[in-house]
């Protein structure tokens, strides 16, 4: 029998039998009377808000109306199908939302994301590949399932073997044959069903344990009764959760160990907390002299160390190896150097050492609690050289191996124990610390609990929804079973609110010298993030955007927070900035809430200095690369990106904001930043001396981007002649305009499109002269996109000698600037002068004739 994931692929073989897999009552549905199915869908229409309703129609293209009941009348009329398959899947979702919501927000999905009700969620999921039922089904089961033992491979596994356990037939024969050898040859068993997500694998068995008639309505059906067993493969984590009887596991483990050809030592569940911080990290950076039982360890020989990060910029992994001589003598010295330090159990990614029972590696493997497993690749090694080495380890660090370790003693560990409770749903089993800092987080209100009643007969399995718990009935409607259970369940959720507003609180108390200027919402199609902008009170010009997320963050936000190129702090709220690759991003630096809670008020500011340090030197040396990407994607943009809004008006503001700032440093972008403001896209200046007035010359330009699409030129009809002129009337009454600029006033308001209307140019200019207050003369200018890319193009090519004579180059560029349209003839004619030799302000030496020189040449 084939897995249900291959036999439903083909959205096409979707029929009676899918739903039935997965526990939709789907023929009940299908026999339901059209008027009973138009109240039962009315009743399930009737929970709905209108930010559902309109996910709804968004799927089923239905024209959007402010209306809910005409919304939900639409509904109703759909046809029988697309009915049923609502129903269908309002029954699948139930008791399940949950894992449908967890589920959904860990896929990468590139269109359109829904996020106001399960339905929406589970009708997206099914248009795109029914398959996503299964697996959420899957994973249903898996979450209602006790825990199970976990087993840590000794080796790194291979993540294509994994996957093919999830899709391959034959992997699955394997599977089910040592499964029934393992129970002496008397069940038979099934691979169900599996699910694959974020490199973890999940796979649901099935074994058969009766075949016989059952009772039915119509006619006696045969029935194969079946029991589930579930392991779960994280293949980052080299770990395997096995959920199954004791035969089974054992199956299992020994199918897992000849897949993957590493074998599988299990954890203990119990934590290990007995161990001292400080021990722990004399044992390391002191290891020639300390041991945790305070006397030498014989035949245990350390040769290799690797620390996964350091004290040193950018803190690089750092590994110390000698051969076959100790290593601690080195880590000392390294550790007085300040190149290596222990603030973390997961500092210590691995050692290599030799013994009499033999050369193994230890490696660290980090929980998604924080904290730390170590384990080594114990094949070919019998039970007394594995118990011997197990013991040595013990007694030179103090801490075991094969088993779960607090990480809670470290400040690092303590902020991953916050990032990880702010993550989990819930907490089976919570330590004393976790519990008290559950508590506090409650007390803050950083931490919600939302606890949930439900009711179902014990005998048949059948739920029950009521509101009062007087309602319930004292025997099963179905089967008349007198064993109605209440169940009480609780689900904790991180509210970013409070997240946010202990952070804002946290700025004002201390030393700090920043203060809190804005407070925005960025909204990144489906992703909205709150952003707090922050100032220093010693230096205005500085400033670090504040950026919180709760949720996976989609690379294309990420994207358009570093084209921003403000420096920016992403504050991440129950998740692991690890998951990402950041080095992508130089704009933007992660961090975990954790780790800024788990610090005092005094250290904050510290914090904040800091992190803005780092990202001021990265975005100075990101913002020439980010134009030149700017100017490339401008100078390839065509008809067809634009038709097919492959290339949006967003996309186009950030590009042309990227090279202006490389062109004119004193550079501000708004535009969607302070939507519904009376702003435009920004401003930049110019600033050059004229040494025969020995008097230097500042001026102010703001501008806005027009992108065309429809090929005819943008219109800048009267609404757009209004809005500019309320943008330059607003901008001229800005002190710090007026005291900058040597005119007290912007000198130009420049419009800059992929395509103009000639006829715009007079009308435009006309208005600026008509309309702006008289005590200001700002122009109207028309700068085409191709004449931006033209001049930064040769301001590239030929920056060295326009360095050389920057004051004559943007002296002539003002001139350029202030004629109403912008050319190529009027860039050329700033470059024929700024290119001159004869006239550069400074002379290149001519390094390259030296160099031949000295050697000869």
């Amino acid at each position: 029998m084939h897995i249900l994931n291959s036999q439903y692929h083909d959205a096409n073989k979707v029929d009676n039998g899918f739903w039935r897999e997965i526990g939709v009552k789907s023929d009940a549905i299908t026999e339901t009377e059209s008027i009973l199915l138009s109240a039962r869908i009315k009743a399930m229409l009737a929970t709905f808000k209108m930010p559902a309703l309109l996910e709804l129609c968004e799927l089923y293209d239905i024209a959007i109306r402010d209306d809910e009941e005409s919304i939900k009348d639409q509904l109703r009329s759909l046809p029988l199908e697309q009915r049923h398959l609502i129903l269908f899947l309002h029954d699948f979702s139930n008791r399940k939302k949950k894992t449908i919501y967890t589920y959904y927000d860990n896929l990468t999905l590139e269109e359109t994301q829904y996020t106001k009700s399960s339905l929406a969620k589970l009708l997206h999921l099914y248009k795109t590949n029914p398959v996503h039922l299964i697996q959420i089904f899957t994973w249903y089961l898996w979450d209602n399932r006790a825990s199970g033992k976990l087993f840590v491979f000794d080796k790194a596994i291979s993540s294509s073997v994994a996957h093919n356990i999830a899709r391959e037939y034959n992997f699955h024969v394997r599977l089910r044959d040592t499964l029934f050898q393992g129970s002496g040859n008397k069940n038979y068993y099934r691979v169900f069903s599996s699910s694959t997500v974020n490199n973890k694998v999940l796979i649901l068995l099935y074994r058969l344990i009766s075949d016989a008639p059952r009772p039915d309505f119509v006619t006696a059906p045969r029935n194969r009764e079946v029991s589930p067993a579930l392991f779960l493969i994280d293949v980052e984590k080299k770990t395997v959760e096995i959920k199954a009887l004791t035969t089974e596991e054992a199956s299992i483990k020994k199918y897992l160990e000849q897949t993957f050809g590493s074998p599988l030592s299990e954890v203990q569940t119990e934590v290990f907390t007995e161990y001292k911080k400080e021990v722990f990290i004399n044992t390391i950076i002191k290891g020639s002299s300390t041991t945790a039982i305070g006397q030498p360890v014989r035949d245990f020989t350390i040769f290799k160390i690797r620390f996964r990060n350091s004290p040193l910029k950018n803190s690089p992994k750092v590994t110390l190896e000698l051969d076959d001589l100790d290593i601690w003598p080195s880590v000392e010295e390294a550790h007085a150097q300040g190149v290596v330090n222990l603030e973390s159990l997961k500092d210590l990614e691995s050692m290599h050492f030799k013994s009499s029972e033999g050369s193994r590696v230890i490696k660290s493997t980090i929980l998604e609690n924080g904290n730390v497993i170590f384990s080594m690749d114990d094949s070919n090694l019998d039970q007394l050289s594995k118990k011997a080495i197990e013991k040595k380890f013990i007694e030179k660090f103090g801490v075991p191996l094969y088993r779960e370790i607090s990480n809670e003693h470290f400040e690092e560990g303590k902020a991953d124990k916050v990032d990880y409770l702010l993550a989990a749903s819930s907490v089976e089993k919570p330590s004393p610390y976790e519990r008290s800092i559950i508590a506090t987080l409650k007390d803050q209100k950083i931490l919600e609990e939302n606890v949930t009643k439900y009711f179902y007969c014990a005998n048949c399995q059948i739920d029950y929804s009521y509101e009062d718990s007087e309602d319930v009935p004292n025997k099963c409607d179905s089967c008349d079973g007198q064993q109605i259970i209440t169940k009480v369940g609780s689900v904790l959720n991180a509210n970013i609110n409070e997240v946010y507003k202990f952070i804002k609180e946290r700025i004002k108390v201390g030393n700090t010298t920043w203060f809190v200027s804005r407070e925005n919402e960025l909204n990144l199609g489906s992703t909205k993030l709150k952003c707090m902008h922050l100032t220093t009170i010693r230096n205005e010009e500085k400033h670090l955007q504040l950026v919180f997320a709760d949720k996976s963050i989609q690379k294309s936000a990420l994207k358009y927070l570093n084209r921003q190129m403000k420096p920016t702090l992403l504050i991440l709220i129950g998740q692991q900035e690890r998951m990402i690759n950041y080095n992508d991003y130089s704009c933007v630096e992660p961090t975990n809430f954790g780790k800024i809670y788990i610090k005092g008020e005094q250290e904050f500011p510290l914090f904040l200095d800091e992190i803005y340090e780092t990202l001021e030197r990265r975005t100075k040396t990101y913002i020439s690369a980010t134009a030149n990407a700017a100017f490339h994607a401008i100078s390839n943009l065509s008809e067809e990106k634009l038709s097919k809004k492959e290339y949006t008006d967003k996309m186009f503001e950030d590009h042309v904001y990227a090279m202006l700032k490389d062109i004119f440093p004193n550079a501000e972008k708004w535009g969607k930043e302070m939507s519904g403001q009376e702003v435009p896209e920004g401003i930049f200046t110019v600033s050059f001396r004229d040494d025969k007035e020995n008097k230097v010359y500042q001026k102010v330009f703001s501008y806005d981007c027009k992108l065309n699409i429809n090929g005819k030129g943008y219109d800048l009809n009267i609404s757009e002649q209004r809005k500019a002129v309320q943008y330059v009337n607003t901008l001229n009454q800005n002190d710090y305009i007026r005291a900058f600029s040597d005119h007290h006033q912007l000198s130009g308001h420049i419009f800059i499109s992929n395509q103009f209307r000639e006829n715009n140019f007079k009308t435009m200019s006309e208005h600026f002269y008509q309309h702006l207050d008289d005590s200001y003369d700002t122009q109207a200018i028309f700068l085409d996109v191709k004449v931006l890319c033209y001049l930064y193009d040769n301001f590239c090519k030929h920056s060295v000698k326009i360095n050389n004579s920057r004051k004559i180059f943007y002296r002539d560029l003002f001139k350029a600037l202030m004629a109403e349209q912008v050319t190529i003839s009027s860039i050329d004619n700033v470059l024929r002068k700024a290119l001159d030799e004869h006239l550069a302000e400074y002379k290149t030496l001519p390094t390259n004739k030296i160099t031949l020189e000295l050697k000869g040449q």
